[in-house]
């Protein structure tokens, strides 16, 4: 009888160190390896460089509308850098009525503001994919694209620069003192500092 009980109790403690080492090695898989799961990477991925505002545009339709579908890709990748670049061009601007003075009156203010904001949506409306590629059919029938688009800082800051110097009259420039080259060289320090402000 004391044999079967010393051997019950072999057995159980065999049965505990044996849980306990397939415990610890299940601990040691969950510990071990990428803590993020499966990740991938977007097609056509850009983003923003001191010199570039940068976007990917994602739509998903029907694979019978591809045409569609590329046009939607893209008008989202243009959304996303209207936003950006708005953003950092009214700022500027915020920045550049501090400097000269809240006295000179908001309407100065909101020509600078319109100006810019037309130049911008006219250069976006412009824009190009720099890259474009498709994802498979999937089983419902629908396809998606992904565009990316670049946009030159310093070129959009020379044009937004012109239109606002054509926007204002002389005496409302001699108001608050505009300087075309010294506005354009705040805007695009501005759009440089976006990229710094805003990294992804």
């Amino acid at each position: 009888m004391k044999h079967v009980n010393v051997a019950v109790a072999l057995l159980s403690v065999m049965a505990v160190l044996f849980a306990s080492c397939g415990s610890q090695k299940t601990v040691a898989q969950k510990t071990g390896g990428n803590p993020f799961g499966e990740t991938y990477t977007m097609p056509c991925e850009v983003y923003d460089t001191q010199e570039q505002f940068a976007a990917t545009g994602i739509f998903s339709g029907s694979s019978n509308q591809k045409g569609d579908v590329q046009k939607y890709a893209l008008q989202n990748a243009q959304e996303i850098i209207r936003l950006k670049m708005k953003h950092a061009y009214r700022g500027m601007v915020s920045d550049y009525s501090s400097t000269v003075g809240n006295n000179q009156g908001n309407d100065i203010e909101r020509k600078i503001t319109s100006a810019g904001d037309r130049i911008i949506d006219d250069i976006i409306n412009e824009t190009t994919q720099s890259c474009t590629r498709w994802s498979a059919v999937d089983e419902d029938g629908h396809i998606t694209c992904y565009t990316a688009i670049q946009i030159s800082k310093k070129e959009t800051a020379k044009k937004v620069a012109t239109a606002v110097q054509n926007k204002l009259t002389d005496e409302e420039k001699a108001r608050i003192g505009f300087n075309e080259e010294e506005y354009r060289k705040q805007m695009e320090k501005r759009f440089e500092q976006y990229k710094e402000e805003h990294k992804q």
